[in-house]
């Protein structure tokens, strides 16, 4: 069976900061973040094998996604994602605006839970890209369009989503 998805940490804060968790819950929150990135340190090593193919993948993916829009514009799409409360993979996106981070460390391309940009157009004024994440099988994943568009501050914000796909 699948783990919850986590809170994901720039939103932990948000909620600490406002005053809607004590720093007790906010504590407890990032540590199931530390453990779960320990657990897949652990897994990385009884497999290296196959950690290296999924880095290969996802730099693979990331220089895909590089050849249409420039890195700033993902960062900046990625964001907007991690700011999404009912989108499970938020989780791996929220540290997009951290410049030190590459960009293919926020993908997951064939490790559970998957997270694929399929398609996605960057505009000056607007964005739209097809997602897929989920299971490892197709038939497990969920398929999303999603239309940003900037707001009046200037921020990439969303404007529509459809579901192409519903996970199980």
């Amino acid at each position: 069976m699948p783990r919850p998805p986590l809170i994901p940490p720039n939103q932990l804060l948000v909620w600490y900061q406002s005053g809607s968790i004590t720093r007790k819950q906010w504590l407890a929150g990032m540590r199931l973040q530390l453990l779960q990135a320990l657990t897949e340190i652990a897994e990385d090593g009884k497999n290296p094998e196959g950690a290296l193919l999924e880095r290969l993948r996802c730099r693979n993916a990331a220089r895909r996604l590089t050849k249409k829009n420039s890195e700033s514009e993902l960062r900046e799409v990625f964001m907007s994602l991690s700011l999404l409360d009912d989108f499970p993979p938020a989780n791996y996106l929220w540290n997009a605006d951290h410049l030190e981070t590459p960009i293919h460390t926020m993908l997951r391309e064939k490790r559970a839970p998957v997270l694929k940009f399929n398609d996605m157009e960057i505009h000056r004024l607007s964005a739209k890209l097809t997602i897929e994440y989920g299971g490892l099988k197709s038939k497990n994943r969920t398929r999303e369009r999603i239309s940003l568009r900037r707001d009046w501050r200037g921020v990439m914000v969303i404007e529509d989503r459809e579901y192409l796909q519903k996970a199980p």
